[in-house]
């Protein structure tokens, strides 16, 4: 099978590197660097109990320059980045071609529906984590199983994605209430990916810091009253509680965004809380916390130029 990764980051090249025990993969990224690396070393994992294994049948290519449909392709792209991504890469999507997003965010689905048949979308969630170390190398500093689910009910094209990822070591849940996870998703990343990202520091340490927790709480049941709101009910004590194991299984592990805000890069804080202060506004919930969050990440992005000067 032909798989196609766009964005070869760190949970990109994670997901191509295993696929590629099985099946052909191109990774597809708009950094020239990490393309060529990835082409003449392929691409290293340092898995958690110090192992490190390399990948070599895995090919690279610039974003947009690759041009033959594949049989499927999975989107790790940041989700403001989507809809130029699947703009650059139309010529990815044939009639057959799945597509599967495991982004942070909501709404790429929707993206994704202009350019494929909707029962050709599969969206999911990853409870892995991965730092991208440069030049090919990933740490694989958590695992976790990866949920699939669709907007169609029976789509038997779910039954495909679970085999193609288990053959290649992942473990994988199917769901019937995709809402759910997409929501589930949310309240990890608006909680964890957020305040990693103001503290610099790794995700376990948000448990550690009774500050950090207390603040972290408060987003979380904005957030709930949200999902509330638009018919989809969680409780308070079950949303906290899975926050709080993901930070426990986590670790040392290092967030996307507070990678992003490391490596002065753009974050996805408008696709996450973003958009629960949006979904906010349509319910007239009061969301304080995830506006302020919003407020306070993009100033430090505005305060980059500083760090390059």
């Amino acid at each position: 099978m032909k798989i196609v990764i766009i964005g070869a980051g760190a949970m990109g090249c994670l997901y191509g590197a295993y696929l590629s025990r099985n099946h052909e993969v191109i990774m597809l990224d708009s950094f020239d660097k990490q393309v060529e690396a990835i082409n003449q070393n392929g691409i290293t994992v340092l898995e958690e109990d110090g192992r490190e294994e390399n990948f070599k049948n895995v090919k690279a290519c610039i974003s947009g320059e690759y041009k033959e449909a594949a049989d499927l392709v999975v989107v790790f792209v940041k989700s403001t980045f989507t809809e130029d991504a699947l703009r650059d890469n139309k010529k990815l999507f044939g009639d057959k071609t799945l597509v599967m997003t495991l982004q942070n965010g909501a709404g790429n689905d929707r993206k994704i529906a202009k350019y494929v048949n909707k029962k050709n979308i599969i969206i999911g969630t990853s409870k892995h984590n991965s730092v991208n170390m440069g030049g090919g190398k990933v740490r694989h500093s958590g695992s976790g199983e990866t949920t699939i689910g669709s907007n169609l009910e029976n789509n038997k094209n779910l039954d495909k994605i679970q085999a193609i990822l288990e053959e290649c070591g992942f473990k994988v849940e199917k769901t019937n209430d995709i809402q759910r996870v997409i929501w589930s998703k949310l309240f990890v990343n608006l909680s964890i990916n957020t305040f990693t990202a103001i503290t610099r520091a790794p995700i376990g340490s948000m448990i550690e810091n009774k500050y950090a927790w207390d603040f972290a709480e408060k987003m979380i049941c904005e957030a709930v009253d949200v999902a509330e709101a638009d018919g989809t009910h969680f409780s308070y004590r079950e949303v906290l509680n899975m926050v709080h194991h993901v930070c426990e299984d986590a670790g040392k592990g290092y967030s996307s965004m507070s990678q992003d805000v490391m490596n002065c890069r753009l974050t996805e804080i408008d696709a996450i809380n973003g958009a629960i202060v949006e979904q906010a506004k349509l319910y007239n919930v009061k969301v304080h916390y995830n506006s302020l969050i919003v407020d306070l990440i993009h100033a430090i992005e505005g305060a980059y130029r500083y760090h390059k000067e």
